[in-house]
């Protein structure tokens, strides 16, 4: 499953913000589609929709594609590689 580096998207956005030296109701001023709470979030790493993704990134003209982390393998230890598996040959007393 794809997933957003979303330590990469903090420490840009926060960058952002400093270059500029806005605080989070400043820059929610300067482009009403952000709000504090959304900044805050993307700022310490925490999940954010792909709605408020893509407003963040169009608002500071990010491109939302340099935050798409590679693909990693699933993590659900339930799920195991499908292999060769070695089985003994029983005698079933005569039956197939």
């Amino acid at each position: 499953m794809a997933e957003i580096d979303r330590h990469r998207l903090a420490r840009d956005v926060a960058e952002f913000l400093k270059l500029r030296g806005y605080s989070y109701r400043e820059a929610c001023f300067v482009w009403p589609a952000l709000n504090v709470a959304m900044l805050s979030r993307a700022c310490s790493g925490q999940v954010l929709s792909a709605g408020n993704l893509l407003a963040l990134c169009r608002a500071f003209a990010l491109n939302p594609f340099d935050y798409l982390a590679a693909e990693k393998a699933p993590s659900n230890p339930a799920v195991t590689e499908i292999g060769s598996r070695e089985t003994r040959s029983r005698d079933h007393g005569g039956r197939g």
